[in-house]
This record gives C-alpha cells, structure tokens and sequence, in this order.
C-alpha cells in the first residue's frame, strides 16, 4: 500500500463519526469499523472463521465484488448478524482499526499471512490488494 493510500485511509477512518448512516448495507457505522478490523485480523491469522463456514467458489466471489453485490461473510463474522468482533466504544474502536492498519502495511513482505478463507493463500501483495478494495468499499458505504 502506497504511503498516499494509506494517510487517506487514515483521514477517511478519523472522519467517521456515530452518525455517519449507510448508503447500502445492514451494518452500522461502528459494526463496520470493527469489520474491517476483523478482515485485517483475519489477513494475521488472529481471527478465523467458524469452521463449518460455507465455502465458496473464488470465481464467485469476484463476479459479485466486481458487479458490486453483496460478498457473503464468513459464517461467524458478520457483524449485522451479531459476528465477528464486538464493538467496544466509537473512538476506541476507531483507534484500533487504525492501529491494525498501519501494523499491516509495515509487514514485512515475506510475512507469514494466514490464507483467506474463500481465495487461499495469500501473499502481502494479494492481502494489500484486498485490503485496499475492502477499506474503499466500506468507507465508501458511510461515504467517507
């Protein structure tokens, strides 16, 4: 990830505040701050899905990401379904997300990424590409 990406994504995360409200989606503002946390977790291998998620085929979850619908969650950590991480408070959740992110890009690049639970392997190039996409659609859904 780009120096440049990285400090707009920071900009973008600060200016979320409790009332932002969804142009799409379930989640709330704060429910998807601790979702996109969850995915850089999930990148570091401290989170995993539950192990009877469903999986689903690759190709699948591109078309739908690239015809902008809905890509199902990982059964365990959808957090409009009550998964994944729960919140704490707005700031302190903010702050972590944060965190997590600029942990993430200071990875080495031969880090030992977990895989992805629908693509498999990853490397930090893949893991940044994701990542890259995940924040901008999220961010986007709160129009930050």
């Amino acid at each position: 990830m780009l120096e440049e990406q990285f400090q707009d994504f920071l900009g973008r995360i600060d200016s979320l505040t409790p009332e932002h409200r969804p142009v799409f989606g379930k989640m709330n503002v704060h429910q998807m701050i601790c979702h996109c946390t969850d995915q850089l977790r999930l990148a570091f291998g401290t989170l995993k899905p539950d192990e009877d998620y469903i999986k689903i085929d690759p190709k699948k979850v591109k078309a739908l990401a690239l015809s902008k619908k809905t890509v199902p969650t990982p059964k365990g950590l959808g957090q409009a379904e009550g998964g994944g991480t729960r919140p704490t408070t707005f700031d302190n959740d903010k702050a972590l997300l944060k965190s997590y992110l600029e942990e993430f890009v200071n990875l080495l690049e031969d880090f030992d990424f977990a895989p992805h639970p629908y693509f498999g392997a990853f490397d930090k190039r893949r893991w940044t590409n994701l990542t890259v996409y995940h924040l901008n659609h999220h961010l986007s859904q709160f129009n930050a």
